[in-house]
Formats: structure tokens, C-alpha cells, sequence
């Protein structure tokens, strides 16, 4: 029993991997296509694009597009702590938009296929029994499906507004770091220079005490010279000074 149920969570597995390489190959971005995706214990039909960008990135501007364009509060939902993915975005019983005369629930779920690239799948019903289908709700999905279309184009730019933006921030940065290279170099500059000026100094001192010591030295023997002179006058004097006092 235990082998049959692996064997079948492999051929599930199998065949979902296949449908989702036959779905997005690479450099279809922006292609809305029709989808599946597990949700609320059953297998719902969706429509589903890639764009570039990260999740986080993504969600955000899906989240603001919706509410800007269709005025659909899309809320972030719980992270899932076992396979860490972010959890589907919702806006329950939303009235007004141009799906339904019916309030609906719209869903959009996101994957990181990439660093760089994010797949939205876009879903929704009247309520969590009644979810749209290409067959029996065909126009509401219709409509999903057009804000999906709609929505593709919107994100390119957002995209490459982005990709412009994080470029302007890079070059930025170098730039600013290149500003503190040049304050290094002009700071070390001014530093060697203060250095030299003072070994100039420091060498001219040593050369005027060579030379005071030069002379402290001829100065030194001149006086060696003279104080035996005086010596030899004082032993002089000391003894006559003896001879006188002898008498």
C-alpha cells in the first residue's frame, strides 16, 4: 500500500512538472496562458503569466496594479512554513469590478521561477464552492483573463522601469564610492606632502645640529687645552704658595 501511494505522489509530481515545462518554455515571457493550480483541496482553473522581476518585487506591483486598475484589494496571505513560499494574494466578495454584476473573490498566486523572473496565476470565484472555469463560467474567466492581459504589458514597463532604476542605484554607488576613493587619495595626498615638508625640516635641523655639534667639539678641545694651561698654573701657584708659607 505504502509503494503504491509513493509511486503515485511521483507520477503526480511527474506529470505536473511536465505540464508546467510544456506551459512556460523560457523567453515566453509575458504570454498569458490558461493554467491549473491546487487550491482549497481541489485543482482550479487559472490564467497564469511570466514576467521578469523577483516575487517580492512582483507582488507589489500586482497588488498595486489590481487596486489602481480594477479596484481589487488583493491582501497578502500567510507564509507557508514547511515549503516557504509566500501565501495566495485575496480580495474577497469585491463588488464593482467589471467580472461580474455578482460580488467575486480574486485570487493570484506567485512562484519564483527565478532570481529574475516571477510567474502570476490569477483565479477567482463567487465564493470558495464556486470557482471559475473556462467551460462553466466562461465569461467571468473571460474577463479574468483580460486582466491578466492587460496586466502583462503594465509589468514589462514596471520590469524595465525597475531594471533602469536598480542600474541608476548601482551607478550611484559606484559613483559615490568613487567620491570616497578621490577624498582618500587627495587626504593621503595632502599627508605625503605634510610628510615631506617635515622630513625637509627634520633633515635641515639634523644638518644645523651636525654642524652645532661640530663646533660644540673644536670648542670641546679648546677647552680641554685650556683647562690644563690652568692646571698646571694652579700646581704652580700651590707650590709656591707652600715654599712661602714653609718659611
Amino acid at each position: 500500500m505504502l509503494r503504491r501511494l509513493c509511486l503515485l505522489l511521483l507520477f503526480t509530481g511527474l506529470l505536473a512538472t511536465a505540464a508546467h515545462a510544456q506551459a512556460y518554455e523560457p523567453g515566453q515571457n509575458y504570454v498569458v496562458r490558461q493554467g491549473q493550480l491546487p487550491y482549497a483541496g481541489r485543482t482550479q482553473y487559472s490564467v497564469n503569466v511570466v514576467v521578469d522581476g523577483n516575487e517580492e518585487k512582483t507582488r507589489e506591483y500586482l497588488q498595486k496594479f489590481m487596486k489602481e486598475t480594477y479596484r481589487v484589494p488583493l491582501k497578502s496571505g500567510l507564509v507557508d512554513m514547511v515549503t516557504k513560499k509566500n501565501g495566495v494574494l485575496t480580495a474577497k466578495q469585491v463588488a464593482g469590478t467589471n467580472i461580474s454584476s455578482r460580488a467575486v473573490d480574486v485570487y493570484a498566486a506567485t512562484t519564483a521561477l527565478t532570481d529574475s523572473t516571477t510567474e502570476v496565476a490569477l483565479f477567482g470565484g463567487f465564493g470558495e464552492k464556486t470557482f471559475f472555469s473556462p467551460d462553466l463560467s466562461t465569461t467571468e474567466f473571460k474577463r479574468l483573463q483580460a486582466m491578466l492581459e492587460r496586466y502583462a504589458p503594465a509589468a514589462r514597463i514596471n520590469a524595465f522601469r525597475q531594471q533602469v532604476l536598480d542600474a541608476e542605484a548601482q551607478v550611484a554607488a559606484i559613483d559615490k564610492e568613487k567620491e570616497k576613493i578621490n577624498r582618500n587619495m587627495d587626504n593621503t595626498r595632502a599627508n605625503t606632502a605634510a610628510n615631506l615638508k617635515r622630513i625637509e625640516e627634520l633633515l635641515r635641523q639634523n644638518q644645523a645640529n651636525a654642524q652645532s655639534l661640530s663646533q660644540d667639539s673644536v670648542r670641546l678641545i679648546s677647552n680641554g687645552q685650556l683647562r690644563e694651561t690652568k692646571v698646571q698654573v694652579l700646581e704652580r701657584r700651590k707650590t709656591r704658595l707652600a715654599g712661602v708659607v714653609a718659611k
